[in-house]
């Protein structure tokens, strides 16, 4: 469908971005249900647990499969602590603004379980971009741009042949 190769590598991009992104919205919401129905935690401090399982899957296949060719030499606990220094913004957005006034909205409409889910992933798409973002140009940046950088270097190498 797309014939320009640096809008192909970055539509993969963001493909694998958001397919680790569905792959940690599962572990996320399975450990969410897991803490709510078996262990009677409260759904904010089981969104923050959920929130930090789901990241850690989202971190290590990320850093082993999406972002594989874009890692710079800093080694891997220098890219966790800078992962986890970037989501803190989507945290702070998704985790204790948007989830607590989305799950108070419809509580009263759906009930704990349902609410706890629906809120938990309205709360994370609102951080999907951003978080793209920030981990392209800061976590996993090659040299000076992050994945922009890689857009350019495929646009180089395809303009000559």
């Amino acid at each position: 469908m797309f014939k320009n190769p640096s809008v192909r590598y970055l539509i993969s991009k963001i493909g694998k971005y958001f397919s680790v992104g569905v792959l940690g919205l599962i572990v996320d919401n399975g450990v969410l249900l897991l803490l709510i129905n078996i262990f009677n935690v409260s759904p904010q401090v089981s969104t923050l647990i959920a929130a930090e399982c789901g990241n850690l899957n989202n971190f290590f296949i990320n850093d082993k499969w999406t972002f594989r060719d874009s890692k710079d030499s800093s080694g891997f606990w220098h890219r966790i602590a800078k992962y986890h220094a970037a989501i803190i913004v989507g945290y702070i957005i998704s985790r204790i603004l948007v989830f607590p006034i989305v799950y108070s909205l419809i509580y009263k409409h759906f009930g704990h379980n349902v609410s706890a889910l629906l809120s938990n992933n309205i709360s994370i798409a609102t951080s999907f971009i951003f978080n793209f973002l920030i981990n392209s140009f800061w976590t996993w940046r090659k040299g000076k741009g992050g994945v922009i950088e890689e857009v350019d270097e495929v646009i180089e190498e395809t303009e000559f042949r």
